[in-house]
């Protein structure tokens, strides 16, 4: 059945199944679990049906960042809405084409204000019909980008293989350009490989932590390390990618030869030995939360037990019955200290200052088995289930960072609606920590909610609460042979010290040697640790140097995949253009650099990462914030939609 509202992809497109089928019984098992604002969508879409998009099916809007599951609706509300969803999933199962198979942006807003019970601004409308498209018709027309014609001999050069250069290389692949990633690790992962720690994992929804071109059967909500690791690997080999990864290769330096327009790029090998190679392009993807942040106190090599930053957790460490220390108490810190509470003798935890953490209702929790069967045999399902997340965890909640110069509480909140998260989170601190009142006033925060990285409770308090836990709210001020001295002089003996002090963040693309335009360095460029890049992807006098998660081009909120994706796609445009017009190098210009990050200052001016209530990674030396970019995510990908040449200098 077709409706005025489908402006649709042709019939044989869009709306592939996977090789299961489900029976009526699994079906309505599935469906009976599954979320109902997302059913309602494919309710909609599958049947066309006006009725679905009004009272009384309409979700109420969610709390929190929770899923949301019940919509908000009476219970005969979401029968109905199931059995709808039932028929609708075994039509689609049994190759009946839906009503809408690709919705047009004007409806997809229409669609998300109903899903999600709040107004979403026709601004959105294209993005997200095309991230719907990306998931459940990735075959649509919409989707379809212009072949290139790589002049011969062209080649890209790729540095590293987490989350952006996988990013890279699905696109590189479709693109059938020549390259080659070069990765310093023994596998790919990123920080993935390299973070082993106990409890290491996402607090991110492993569905949003997902590549739009490789859907992932997840078993858990929030999946932890070792799943997190092999999707990456098995995305990396199913692309055809893995075969151009030289592992144990680190590069040392990387210098544009401005008579060859090339690259020349210095590598340390896996064998000792050293290479040069040569590119017409060099991407880096090589992130930043890889280099340890590691604190010079006095002593800390005179201590006589075992001592590690937590991203070199050691092999086959045994703390059963140990007196632990765990210096930090950032994202790290939580994930690991209700990892191994139940196996030492004591846990003492020093704060510097306390995080805003918000419940975490599906932590651990596994996702069932026919839930995970609908996800990959309704694409429309999965879909919609998807940008439910994409939008909790995004542009719902950056309205809620930037600042009412009106408001009359700067101190404690930024907003209104800032003020509404603080009092929420503080009444669920309040709750968890219970009779525990020696803890409260160390456990909540006294700066605006989301001025540091907000952190999901997997345990926290409950560790927190244990009989064989200190948390010392002062900081280490030296270390002695036997344990650590905070700064009141107060000893505590410990076997092992684990620094969780994060990493250095404000030092972008710190692990090489960069030289651009005659012989510059990227970090004098940068004044060490004040890195500048026109949308986070380019540098003036640096030509064909492009990156991946640049400087402010990481999400202050939402999907940091879904980020790589789009400034791929965007670096595809650029070199499309450059292949049509016969350019051989870009680099943005001057001026629109500065009048790019004069922007991005101007509105961090307006965000809550410049509140001084509190010290965080964001900032560097000099109180810029350089790591989250302070846009909404729409603006974001508005700005990166077109290869835009009048910003670069054509060499």
């Amino acid at each position: 059945m077709k409706t005025e509202h489908d402006e649709s992809v042709p019939a044989g497109h869009g709306v592939g199944f996977g090789p299961d089928r489900l029976t009526e019984a699994e079906v309505r098992t599935a469906v009976a679990r599954a979320n109902i604002p997302s059913l309602l969508m494919v309710v909609f879409q599958t049947t066309g049906d006006e009725k679905w998009l009004a009272a009384p099916y309409l979700p109420t809007r969610g709390k929190g960042l929770g899923d949301h599951d019940s919509g908000g609706l009476d219970e005969v509300v979401q029968r109905e809405i199931r059995e709808a969803a039932v028929a609708a999933v075994l039509d689609l199962q049994n190759g009946v084409r839906p009503a809408i198979e690709t919705p047009s942006p004007e409806l997809t807003v229409r669609m998300m204000t109903v899903c999600m019970g709040e107004p979403v601004g026709a601004e959105y409308g294209q993005m997200l019909s095309l991230e719907l498209a990306r998931r459940a018709a990735p075959d649509s027309p919409h989707l379809a980008q212009e072949p290139l014609g790589a002049p011969e001999g062209f080649s890209v050069i790729v540095i590293g293989t987490g989350v952006a250069g996988i990013a890279a290389a699905q696109q590189l692949e479709d693109m059938g350009v020549d390259y080659v990633i070069l990765e310093k690790q023994p596998e790919a992962g990123g920080n993935w490989w390299q973070n082993t720690y106990p409890g290491a994992g996402v607090d991110t929804p492993s569905h949003l932590y997902s590549f739009s071109f490789a859907k992932n059967d997840w078993t858990t909500h929030f999946e932890l390390r070792n799943e997190l690791q092999a999707y990456f690997a098995r995305v990396l080999k199913d692309l055809g990618a893995d075969e151009r990864v030289r592992y144990g290769s680190e590069v040392r330096s990387a210098a544009y030869d401005e008579a060859a327009a090339q690259w020349i790029v210095e590598v340390n090998n896996a064998d000792g030995s050293s290479s040069t190679l040569r590119s017409d392009i060099v991407i880096s993807a090589v992130g930043v939360l890889n280099r340890q942040k590691t604190p010079n106190i006095p002593g800390m090599d005179r201590f006589e037990g075992t001592s590690f930053h937590s991203a070199d957790w050691p092999e086959n460490l045994d703390l059963d019955g140990k007196r632990v220390a765990i210096v930090g108490t950032g994202a790290s810190s939580m994930q690991i200290a209700p990892a191994i509470v139940d196996r030492v003798a004591h846990l003492t935890i020093f704060q510097r200052s306390p995080q805003w953490v918000a419940p975490f209702e599906k932590f651990r929790m596994p996702i069932p088995e026919e839930l995970r069967r609908l996800m990959q045999t309704c694409p429309i399902y999965h879909s919609w289930y998807w940008i439910r997340l994409f939008w909790q965890f995004g542009d719902k909640v950056i309205e809620s960072l930037r600042v009412d110069p009106e408001w009359d509480h700067p101190q404690r909140s930024v907003n209104a609606r800032n003020d509404a998260h603080r009092e929420y989170f503080t009444r669920y601190i309040t709750e968890q920590v219970g009779d525990r009142k020696d803890l409260l006033d160390k456990v909540i925060p006294d700066y605006p909610p989301f001025g540091k990285r907000i952190l999901l409770d997997n345990g926290w308090y409950a560790t927190l609460r244990k009989d064989n836990v200190d948390l010392i709210d002062r900081s280490v001020a030296a270390v002695r042979p036997e344990g650590l001295v905070d700064d009141q002089g107060v000893r505590t003996d410990v076997d092992v010290i684990v620094w969780a002090t994060g990493f250095d963040a404000a030092r972008f693309v710190s692990s090489m040697d960069v030289r651009g335009i005659g012989g510059l360095s990227l970090r004098q460029a940068w004044n060490d640790d004040d890195p500048k890049a026109y949308l986070g992807v380019s540098v003036p006098e640096f030509p064909n140097f492009f990156m991946l998660g640049g400087p402010n081009s990481f999400p202050g909120s939402g999907s940091f995949m879904f980020f790589m994706e789009v400034q791929m796609r965007y670096i595809r445009g650029l070199l499309t253009e450059m292949f049509r017009n016969g350019i051989k190098a870009l680099d943005a210009t001057t001026e629109a650099n500065r009048a790019y990050n004069e922007l991005v200052d101007a509105t961090h001016a307006r965000t809550v990462w410049t509140h001084r209530g509190m010290s965080t990674y964001y900032r560097n030396s000099h109180g810029r914030v350089v790591f989250v970019m302070p846009f909404l995510n729409v603006e974001y990908w508005q700005m990166t939609l077109r290869p835009d040449l009048e910003n670069y200098t054509a060499r």
